[in-house]
């Protein structure tokens, strides 16, 4: 007798209070759910000089709020930011790949031989137009994987080569992507010249046109979303593959499944949602008293999609202020004058005063605006389509897992294997 989905369905439903956990265990047995600290703060896996995530200072055991630092090795990404619009160019990925893989800011030389490495060093063989997969994140994972099966020797376990392979894979992301999405084969980047964000945008648009400051938008976009420290969990699932021993190509895989999950890398989707929302309801407004009403029924689950959220505001480590906030704000309000969405781009800052100043009432705790706010309008800016948001940060990340993957691979030798405390029945 062979048992039907239904019928499987059906059984692990009058199981499912089998692996059912009392949560007052956690605490009983010291377990850190979320390896989260009582105060929120992550549990030390692992040591990085690759990016630091600066939102807090701990003075006699006790958590100061600071304003929020991101640095890419060394380099705050207000730095990076500001030599990228100094340089006038929109090679600011480029400059912030280099400086995460290798550890250096590039010069001139290096920067621009660098580029040409990521447009030329890539596969196009076995790209397709056409995927057994609606969702494209899940299609770049089968392209990482089927690179794999064509290489000639991809469980090369010395570091350079494990490089060299994680830069094949950042440079064919892009071509991967967008022959999925315009369902036409791509096997060479169509601006030779060009930054990667000019590619992007000009793929994108299949051909059309785009302004220098719109470049400089995505450019700021890729720099931000480049690394945010080891320990979020892409790059920590990154690193557990890592220290198996396995091919570079399962652990970036494996990374980009942990983004797929909305948890991690779709908030910027349910932001842009929720935005339509408020936007559907309200209009184009900054009245307080009115976005104060919106702000106070979504945290009630009468309104946008019933969760109770406010998505864009809140971080795990940031209160005071989230860096690549300001960095992307400032570059939205440049674009919306380009675009004449100065009103558009007002309600957004509105939104983000009152929302904050909201759940201050509500939580009686500081949040700030995260990333995810204003991520999502300046994709919709620049006309990019919502099913691209979470690729397009994963090309971005890639640079982070290549440069975490080196570092363990070079210096952590021990399998990471946490425990776990058998709760179950002893028959």
């Amino acid at each position: 007798m062979e048992l039907e989905k239904d019928d499987l369905r059906a059984l692990y439903n009058r199981s499912a209070e089998n692996n059912l956990i009392d949560p007052s265990l956690y605490a009983r047995y010291r377990v850190k759910q979320g390896l989260r600290n009582e105060n929120g703060t992550g549990v030390k896996v692992g040591l990085t000089r690759i990016c630091d995530v600066v939102g807090y200072q701990m003075i006699h055991g006790h958590k100061h709020d600071t304003e929020g630092q991101l640095i890419y090795r060394g380099y705050t990404i207000d730095e990076l930011v500001r030599r990228q619009k100094e340089a006038g160019t929109a090679m600011g990925y480029e400059t912030t790949a280099f400086l995460l893989i290798f550890g250096h800011l590039p010069d001139e030389q290096e920067l621009q031989a660098f580029r040409t490495t990521l447009l030329h060093n890539i596969h196009t063989d076995f790209i397709a137009a056409k995927y057994p997969t609606s969702n494209l994140l899940n299609a770049m994972q089968i392209e990482v994987l089927k690179m794999y099966a064509q290489d000639d020797n991809p469980d090369n376990d010395r570091l350079e080569d494990r490089m060299v392979k994680g830069l094949s894979i950042l440079a064919s992301l892009p071509l991967f992507v967008f022959s999925c999405h315009t369902s036409e084969k791509l096997t060479a980047y169509p601006l030779p010249d060009g930054s990667l964000a000019e590619n992007i945008l000009y793929m994108d648009r299949q051909g059309g046109s785009f302004t220098p400051e719109e470049a400089n938008v995505l450019d700021i976009l890729l720099m931000i979303h480049a690394d945010h420290g080891g320990g979020n969990n892409s790059a920590f699932t990154d690193v557990v593959l890592t220290s198996t021993g396995t091919d570079i190509y399962s652990c970036i895989s494996a990374a980009m499944g942990s983004l797929k999950g909305p948890k991690h890398g779709g908030a910027a989707n349910k932001m842009a949602q929720m935005y339509d929302a408020i936007l559907e309801e309200t209009g184009i407004t900054t009245d307080p008293a009115v976005l104060e009403d919106v702000c106070w029924r979504l945290l009630s689950k009468d309104f946008g999609d019933r969760s109770g959220l406010i998505y864009g505001i809140g971080h795990a480590i940031y209160t005071k202020s989230d860096p690549r906030v300001r960095m992307i704000r400032e570059a939205c309000r440049q674009l919306a004058a380009e675009k004449g969405e100065e009103e558009a781009f007002a309600m957004m800052e509105a939104l983000e005063q009152t929302a904050c100043r909201v759940m201050k009432k509500a939580k009686g705790v500081q949040v700030c605006a995260n990333v995810d706010f204003y991520s999502g309008f300046a994709y919709r800016m620049l006309g990019i389509e919502p099913e691209l948001f979470v690729p397009l940060f994963a090309i971005s990340r890639t640079a982070g897992w290549i440069a975490h993957h080196l570092e363990n691979r070079q210096n952590n030798r021990k399998l990471i294997r946490p425990a776990n405390i058998y709760v179950g029945e002893r028959l």
